[in-house]
């Protein structure tokens, strides 16, 4: 246990970073507690409060009972080092420093240096964190649902340089190595706005969310040496950049209990350039994404089945490194299946199952729970689970009155 400890400390920068930027403004990285503990499906099965991250048309969808709706505070994390990346390339500042003060090194050690360099290369980490605010409103006429919305995103790799695997060049101290956080701090703020037509059969939801999003690229570059990963929010290494996007979805439910969803996130595809650092530049992607959804609901349980149609890209090009870096590393098609169960109407028990259709990433189980007292104040907080180098957790509390 003390390991998670000191791994999520490790990134709490980075979390503080997302928390900061939807205060001041705020994509497609939910951290939505109830839809991260049924393995991330909610475009046709989130609730009328959070369905901006989701679907839209959902805002629409509510209970005659339903009232005005707040989301404050949503955050979660998530952590993808399966070779502990950023713990080897820290301490291989100690290892480097500990050949250093030797005064007549050997080839031997040298070799030493060597294989701390050789178990961090082409090795990479990625961490995420986000956070979410919404307000909505419902209305027979028109449903609104104001929020907002940051994320993190940060890669960071070992850039290994040929040379600094020859001894010769270890001796006499002459490395060419570096190590690079490649990362993006997306925020947005927005509204979404939805309708619903009431059929026979069952109702059909249909809305469109008009936002805007900062994207602060991130390109934090350092000799091997010198990495320290809480570093990489120097203003010299981030560039700002801002655009309106639009996410519009669809969704039908029938009276039966089935249901059906559809969504296009980011219809308005943008490109942004990182700093040039040490000849190094990478250009991140934010490109439409489309969904389609499944799901089955009664009084007691609802499932859901949610699956991504293309690729979302993430960092498109990275040039200027001294290895070639496969920019596809960050790109996600996730596809994802999850339960409700509702014993009573102030708890409910969560489980789910999440792929990745690029194999980029692990599969994962996920759980979690939500308590609401008097049906005004609810808590949800649930977990994702890989390995003991890949997890993540999410927390939100909301208020309906």
């Amino acid at each position: 246990m003390p390991i998670i400890t000191t791994r999520t400390l490790r990134y709490l920068p980075l979390c503080m970073a997302a928390a900061f930027a939807t205060s001041v403004q705020a994509n497609n990285h939910s951290f939505d507690a109830r839809s991260h503990a049924m393995g991330g499906v909610g475009v046709s099965s989130a609730d009328y409060l959070t369905a901006p991250f989701h679907n839209p048309a959902l805002t629409a969808r509510f209970k005659e009972s339903d009232g005005v709706a707040v989301l404050f505070p949503a955050f979660g994390v998530h952590a993808n080092d399966p070779t502990d990346t950023i713990e080897n390339v820290e301490d291989f500042s100690d290892v480097y420093d500990d050949f250093k003060n030797i005064s007549m090194p050997t080839e031997a050690d040298a070799q030493v240096v060597i294989d701390q360099l050789q178990l961090i290369q082409g090795n990479y980490a990625q961490v995420q964190v986000g956070t979410q605010l919404a307000i909505a409103i419902p209305n027979k006429f028109v449903s609104v649902n104001l929020f907002a919305q940051a994320y993190a995103d940060a890669l960071v790799f070992a850039d290994i340089a040929d040379s600094d695997l020859d001894p010769s060049n270890i001796i006499n101290q002459e490395l060419n190595s570096q190590a690079l956080t490649m990362g993006v701090v997306v925020t947005e703020i927005g509204v979404s706005l939805a309708k619903s037509h009431q059929f026979a059969t069952g109702e059909l939801y249909y809305g469109v969310s008009p936002k805007y999003q900062q994207v602060n690229t991130i390109n934090y570059i350092t000799d091997i040496d010198n990495f320290e990963f809480d570093d990489w929010d120097d203003d010299r290494y981030q560039n700002d950049q801002g655009n309106m996007n639009l996410d519009v979805g669809i969704a039908y439910q029938h009276n039966a209990g089935f249901g059906f969803g559809f969504v296009g996130k980011n219809l308005i595809e943008n490109s942004y350039d990182t700093e040039l650092i040490n000849g190094v530049q990478g250009q991140y992607e934010i490109s439409p994404t489309y969904t389609i959804s499944a799901n089955y609901q009664n009084r007691f349980i609802t499932a859901a089945i949610d699956v991504q149609l293309n690729e979302s890209e993430g960092y498109s090009n990275i040039d200027g490194t001294l290895n070639q870096f496969d920019s596809s590393n960050d790109n996600r098609q996730l596809a994802a299946i999850g339960l409700e169960f509702s014993p009573a109407s102030w708890a409910k028990l969560r489980a789910g199952y999440q792929t990745d259709l690029t194999d980029n990433i692990d599969d994962s189980v996920t759980a979690g729970l939500g308590l609401s007292i008097a049906g005004v104040f609810n808590i949800d907080i649930s977990a994702n689970y890989s390995d003991e180098n890949n997890m993540g957790a999410a927390l939100q509390t909301s208020f309906i009155f």
